[in-house]
């Protein structure tokens, strides 16, 4: 009886030594299809951005969300154009990525992503640089003028799995016009909306320096 018992014990100890060596060479066969199949780190775009909720007027609101949908895309340019990885955008608003780890776990698990790009928060502006003041060679009066900058302000998050997230302001600002100011008070800068074209341009820097900043991270 004791050397049946023993026998058992041979084969059951045989058993996991055979269940355990095809386990390993099952996930070693994984990780060789998963490395073939997707050679490049997969990198999500996500926004968690929502700018319904900012105090602006209906339009600016408009302009704001395709200023941030026009990000995603740009950073996946970008991203592409110095072979740094496969860009994956992922299309719905989620501003609560923040509040839920197991919810970007998820993705990362889904989309078989390695890294993901979360916008925070955006904002594009002009910013008043400089009053230079001279006097009219006509009637001796004073002449202020006020130089104005288009900005792009964008607060994001880098996330590695395991790892902690790196976040990070980018801020990209352009010379951009010159106003007069009247009766010594300052001038009002223009309206962002109404030149809504250069705010893409603006944006479309921010994109480029922010991979330019994180691109040692996906290497």
């Amino acid at each position: 009886m004791v050397l049946n018992n023993q026998k058992m014990k041979k084969i059951f100890l045989l058993f996991l030594f055979i269940s355990s060596r095809i386990a390993s060479q099952t996930t070693d066969s994984l990780k060789t299809i998963n490395s073939t199949l997707h050679p490049t780190p997969r990198i999500l775009i996500i926004n968690s951005f929502d700018a319904e909720t900012m105090h602006y007027r209906k339009n600016k609101k408009e302009l704001f969300k395709n200023l941030t949908d026009s990000l995603q895309f740009l950073l996946t340019e970008q991203i592409k154009t110095e072979n740094l990885g496969e860009p994956i955008i992922i299309p719905q608003l989620i501003p609560s990525i923040f509040d839920s780890k197991a919810l970007l776990d998820s993705l990362f698990l889904t989309y078989n992503a390695g890294y993901a790009i979360v916008i925070k928060q955006l904002n594009a502006f002009f910013e008043q640089t400089n009053v230079e003041v001279s006097r009219d060679d006509f009637d001796g009066n004073k002449k202020r003028e006020a130089s104005y900058d288009i900005c792009s302000e964008v607060n994001y998050a880098f996330y590695k799995p395991n790892d902690k997230p790196y976040h990070s302001k980018t801020r990209i600002c352009d010379p951009f016009t010159t106003r007069n100011v009247v009766s010594g008070l300052l001038a009002g800068g223009p309206d962002i909306v109404g030149k809504s074209k250069h705010a893409f341009k603006i944006i479309e820097k921010n994109a480029k320096d922010y991979v330019w900043e994180i691109g040692y991270r996906l290497k």
